[in-house]
Order: structure tokens, then C-alpha cells, then sequence
């Protein structure tokens, strides 16, 4: 009977301690904040997309993923096998904001967008956004009329929000956003600052100091032509996306759990500031540092003059294909410069030329080809296949 009446108060004492854990863990999570990434691209260059997909992936993470118009256009089988992952993606019209545009244009705008990209990625579109994450009231009724759920705002405070205008079905998902002093206010993200002239350590502690407020919700944007490719910028957000006072969501999980306000459309917050349209970046692009793991092979790198038969030819053959491009002009500042950067490892070069004496000269994996044609062609699509 010791025996037995021992073994139920330990048994007792057990659930007792998981009752308390759990009890524990369930405060903390309430204190901690409810975390959603927003990833966006427009100049082409998806490599970033590679080294966020893999660092999500490896958390079990899933992000917003925006990449405008041309972007989804030109690489439409990678942003589909996002989807099929579970990545929400959203879509965007970038060459103008949406304030005070009228309706039947919004309208149009919108119609064509999201059709273009649902064929793309074979699912119905949830998010639209114009830019500056710019709204006005016919952007609703053009978003009710097409069935989008929700419109990328610009937000006017730290806490992300999202506002359900009354008589709308559509919502506005505000996305954090702070005041930068004199250099007025932007979204918590990479761009802002970077634009601004700010530096990857300003970043950071910008971060640090954002995660130590005590607010609910959280969007945190990355343009990840910066945060998904430079050094000092990706740990930055590396930091964030370890912090125990994240709980980092997947979007539909996220929007269950987030402040929902609804409100006359009247009394939403409307910020229209934007301070920084011509960027005045503290150091090129550029000259900052790649992240270490970044590879070569994850995109064809090629320099070329535009006129030659073999780089029209090698231009041509791009069209066919899908993969992350980054590509030098003859008539850029820095051109031979760059060249002799990423010739320098090589000792010669294959394809029409073995001393790199014809353009295209194409940096792809760890080979390089000097001029193009067929046969040059089918080794690169062999490469970039595995």
C-alpha cells in the first residue's frame, strides 16, 4: 500500500509540474508578440527569396511573399512552388500610389493583377498593395468588387493593426511602421533606412530597441535584394527572427491572433508621408558585403555589351529560362572593375574563348563561359537543372 500511494503522489506531482509548464508557457507566449514577415522584391534579382525560403523552411515558417509584376512574371515556376509550400502571396502595383486615383482605374489595375498572378500561381489572391502601400476609399470598393480580402497599408504606428472599415468586406492590414527623427517615417524594414542613409548597424539597433516595446503586433518587411543578400543586413533580421519575444506566424494563424479594429473608414489612421523617393544610400549597394553562404550558383551572372550577335543570342535564350538573373552592361561606371572581381579566381575561360576574348562573358555555379551558342546554352541549362 506505501508502495502504491507513493507511485499515485508522484503520478500526482508529475501533472502537477505539466500543469504548471504549460500554465507558464502559455504566459509567456501571450506576452510575447505576434510576429508576421512581409517579403518583397522589384529590381529582378530574386536571390534574396533563395536564402529567406531557406532559413523559413528550416524554422517551419512561412512569410508573405510580394514580388512585383515583372518579378512574378519572369520567374513564375519558382513562386508557384512557393505557394504550393504555403507562402501567401500577395500582389502589387508598383508604378504608382493608389491615393486619389480614381475607381473604375484602381478597378482595372487591380482586375488585371490579381488575374495575372492567380494564373500564375494557381490559387486565389488574398493581399494587394499599391505603392507605398498607398489606399483610399475606392481602392475598398475596387477590392470588394474582386473579392481581395485584404489591402496593404501604410501604417501610422509601431503596432501592426488590422482595420475592418465598416460597410466593407475588404480590410486594411496596416504594417508596422516607426519615425526615423528628421528622416520622418517609413516601415519597419530594410529599404526604409537603408534609403535613408542609415546602415546595417543602425538596423539592428533599431530591432533591439523595437523588440523591447510593449506592443501586440508585429509586420516586419524585407526587401531582399538588401536583407536576403548583404552581410550586417541579414543578421540583423537573423537577430529577429531568434528572439524569444517573437512568436513569428504563418499569415492566416497571424490574422487570427492580431488586434482587429473595426471602425468607421473615417477614423482609420492615413498616413500619406513619404521622405525618401530619391534614395540617398551612406554606401552602395554594392560595396557592402554578400552574405558568406551565398552562392554562385544560385544565379547566372553575366557582363555583355547589348550589341553583339552572341550576347543578342544569349539574351534570347534568358527569355526561356527560369532562374535568378544578375546582369552588366558595358556602359556601367564600375564595369570592368566588377568583371575582374569575378573573373579573378579563374584561371581561363570555356565556350567560344579560353582568355575571356568574347562577350557574354556568363559566371554560372563555379564555371565560366566566354561568347555563346548552342552547346553553351545546353551546358548552362544542364548546370542550373543539377
Amino acid at each position: 500500500m506505501i508502495k502504491k500511494g507513493w507511485l499515485v503522489g508522484l503520478s500526482l506531482s508529475l501533472v502537477f509540474l505539466l500543469v504548471l509548464q504549460l500554465f507558464y508557457l502559455l504566459k509567456l507566449e501571450q506576452k510575447q508578440i505576434n510576429g508576421l514577415l512581409l517579403l518583397s522584391e522589384n529590381t529582378g534579382d530574386i536571390t534574396g527569396y533563395y536564402k529567406w525560403e531557406k532559413e523559413l523552411d528550416q524554422k517551419g515558417l512561412r512569410a508573405i511573399i510580394k514580388p512585383e509584376r515583372a518579378v512574378l512574371e519572369k520567374y513564375p515556376d519558382y513562386f508557384k512552388n512557393l505557394a504550393d509550400k504555403g507562402y501567401e502571396i500577395a500582389t502589387g502595383y508598383g508604378e504608382a500610389p493608389f491615393w486619389g486615383m480614381s475607381y473604375q482605374e484602381q478597378y482595372e489595375i487591380m482586375k488585371e493583377y490579381k488575374e495575372f498572378a492567380e494564373g500564375v500561381i494557381g490559387k486565389p489572391i488574398k493581399i494587394f498593395s499599391s505603392k507605398y502601400f498607398a489606399y483610399d476609399e475606392n481602392t475598398l470598393r475596387a477590392a470588394d468588387d474582386l473579392g481581395i480580402s485584404y489591402i496593404l497599408a501604410r501604417g501610422s504606428g509601431l503596432k501592426a493593426t488590422v482595420y475592418a472599415p465598416k460597410g466593407y468586406q475588404a480590410k486594411l492590414l496596416s504594417v508596422s511602421n516607426l519615425v526615423f527623427e528628421e528622416m520622418g517615417s517609413g516601415s519597419l524594414c530594410d529599404v526604409s533606412l537603408y534609403q535613408r542613409g542609415s546602415t546595417a548597424e543602425d538596423f539592428q539597433t533599431t530591432l533591439t530597441q523595437t523588440l523591447n516595446e510593449d506592443f501586440q503586433d508585429l509586420i516586419l518587411v524585407s526587401h531582399v535584394y538588401i536583407g536576403g543578400t548583404r552581410a550586417g543586413w541579414w543578421d540583423a533580421y537573423q537577430f529577429a527572427l531568434d528572439s524569444e519575444k517573437v512568436v513569428w506566424r504563418d499569415f492566416d494563424v497571424w490574422v487570427t491572433r492580431v488586434d482587429e479594429q473595426v471602425v468607421p473608414y473615417d477614423q482609420i489612421p492615413y498616413n500619406t508621408e513619404v521622405k525618401y523617393i530619391e534614395p540617398k544610400p551612406a554606401v552602395p549597394l554594392d560595396e557592402i558585403e554578400l552574405i558568406p553562404d551565398l552562392k554562385n550558383e544560385e544565379k547566372i551572372i553575366f557582363f555583355h555589351n547589348g550589341r553583339g550577335q552572341m550576347c543578342l543570342d544569349f539574351l534570347e535564350f534568358l527569355r526561356g529560362v527560369d532562374y535568378p538573373i544578375e546582369e552588366h552592361l558595358t556602359d556601367e561606371a564600375d564595369f570592368y572593375q566588377n568583371l575582374e572581381n569575378y573573373r579573378r579566381p579563374f584561371d581561363r575561360s570555356e565556350g567560344a574563348s579560353e582568355e575571356f576574348g568574347y562577350f557574354p562573358i556568363i559566371f554560372v555555379s563555379d564555371r565560366v563561359f566566354s561568347g555563346f551558342d548552342e552547346a553553351i546554352g545546353e551546358e548552362i541549362l544542364q548546370i542550373i537543372r543539377g
